[in-house]
């Protein structure tokens, strides 16, 4: 009960490492809101969930500023403030990798990245308040995987690398918000997952290449969802306060930036 009485907001808390977020903060003492666009996942989770803890879903699209808006503030009436923010909505499972084209590219930064700023602007005014706030942004090590793996003889054209130029501007982000809402007793940090085993990336990966990505770390095994909350209850705790604007790469010791 680390996180008892402590109001959260959860961004695609519906599933995924989303889920598993609210699951863990429940089971901590937190009072959930889930921010989702997928209602039909975010109302069975609540229903999964509902007797764990006091947990709702409000619909948001986190890349519309106005519905970002609304969702924050009705969460925020709802739990009485907000404490705690997850930024973890991103387009990943439903991701078009091989979609180079600049419109798509937008898309995938207005889902990864900015909403990161959206959802943070709304709820900074209720962390203030809080005070003790706390926001914890979902970032990849794909922000630090440079290696280009396509064909090396007739030029493809320049790729967008767009998930993971989202996820290396989220760090950044991270830093930035974290400089200035620090001075409100509010820490910003991110948390950044290797390859983590949802339903997600079965859909982006062949079991060949999860084969390869965890032969690829020191320490073997599949990275489960639940591998991460630690993480985030720490963050959201006490413990942290005087932790911010720090990357925490939890990938079994595949990269290890200094």
């Amino acid at each position: 009960m680390r996180l008892k009485g402590r109001r959260t907001i959860v961004t695609g808390g519906g599933r995924g490492i989303g889920r598993a977020y609210v699951e863990r903060f429940l089971q901590e003492g937190a009072h959930v809101a889930i921010l989702d666009l997928d209602t039909e996942a975010a109302e069975k989770t609540v229903a999964d969930l509902a007797e764990r803890g006091t947990v709702f879903s409000i619909r948001a699209d986190v890349s519309d500023p106005d519905s970002v808006q609304s969702a924050v503030d009705e969460a925020a009436a709802r739990l009485g403030g907000v404490d705690v923010l997850i930024n973890n909505a991103a387009l990943f499972g439903d991701w078009s990798p091989k979609d180079d084209t600049f419109e798509y590219l937008k898309r995938v930064h207005e889902v990864n990245l900015l909403s990161v700023w959206l959802v943070t602007r709304a709820a900074a005014p209720y962390l203030v308040r809080s005070g003790h706030g706390r926001v914890i942004n979902q970032s990849s090590t794909n922000a630090y995987s440079y290696t280009y793996t396509g064909p090396a003889d007739e030029f493809p054209g320049l790729g967008s690398f767009s998930y993971a130029w989202t996820k290396y501007g989220v760090n950044g982000l991270t830093k930035y918000t974290a400089a200035q809402l620090g001075n409100w007793d509010v820490t910003v940090n991110a948390i950044a997952p290797g390859p983590t085993h949802t339903q997600a990336l079965a859909k982006a990966a062949s079991e060949e290449r999860l084969r390869q990505l965890v032969s690829a770390q020191p320490i073997k095994g599949a990275i489960q969802a639940e591998d991460l909350t630690g993480a985030a209850v720490f963050f959201a705790s006490d413990d942290a306060r005087f932790v911010t604007g720090q990357i925490l790469v939890i990938d079994g010791g595949r990269f290890m930036p200094g």
